[in-house]
């Protein structure tokens, strides 16, 4: 008789033994999921930060270097030659309704009068970039120094520049780049920097492959 109850004391220690063995096996699955959750948790929050740096240019809407600044999108769209187009969420304008004949981009180079947003907005549509200035902002010696780089950059494979005044609403700058999207203030005439900003963006517009000639061709 008392062998037997010692194998039933046995059997019931057994039991229990192996209900706490599943209790803490469970547990240890558990912390095992939580633990495993955090890891997926770190490399999605991961994933997302370097998507949104790739989206918004080189460090959010702000490029890096001169690259600066994107703009909104106001389109491509299409309006007749000597219209007025906009409005434009930028100033100046880096996208929109612009000219639409063949013939409304403007020669590539150096102009002495202000030119039209809606006719350089077909400049910038054919991957090339403006140099804005405002005369009253701007030196002789910086002007001087721009119309050397445009005039010189006109004769190399990056052609698509154009320099010209500003007559419209004051941006509060002495020079404004624009790009198709892309916007840089300059506060005098830094050519490195209107490199640095053609660099980055020169030839990305909706049509590149268009517009004027090189100059001498």
């Amino acid at each position: 008789m008392a062998k037997r109850r010692t194998s039933g004391i046995q059997r019931r220690s057994r039991a229990t033994d192996e209900a706490m063995t599943r209790r803490l096996g469970s547990g240890r699955g558990l912390a095992l999921d939580w633990r495993l959750l955090s890891i997926a948790a770190i490399l999605v929050l991961g994933s997302v930060i370097l998507l949104l740096v790739f989206l918004f240019g080189r460090g959010g809407e702000t490029g890096g270097g001169n690259a600066g600044t994107r703009q909104i999108d106001d389109g491509a769209s299409h309006i007749a030659a000597g219209t007025a187009g906009g409005p434009y969420h930028s100033v100046p304008a880096t996208s929109g309704s612009h000219w639409a004949s063949a013939d409304t981009p403007g020669p590539w180079g150096v102009y002495d009068s202000a030119q039209r947003e809606e006719r350089m907005l077909h400049n910038m549509e054919h991957g090339g970039i403006i140099v804005w200035y405002q005369p009253a902002k701007l030196d002789v010696a910086g002007l001087a120094a721009l119309e050397t780089w445009v005039r010189q950059q006109t004769t190399t494979v990056q052609f698509k520049v154009i320099l010209t005044p500003w007559a419209g609403a004051d941006f509060g700058h002495p020079i404004a780049v624009t790009a198709w999207n892309w916007l840089l203030y300059l506060d005098k005439a830094d050519t490195d920097a209107v490199r640095g900003f053609l660099d980055a963006h020169y030839g990305d517009a909706p049509e590149p492959a268009g517009g004027p000639a090189q100059p001498g061709t």
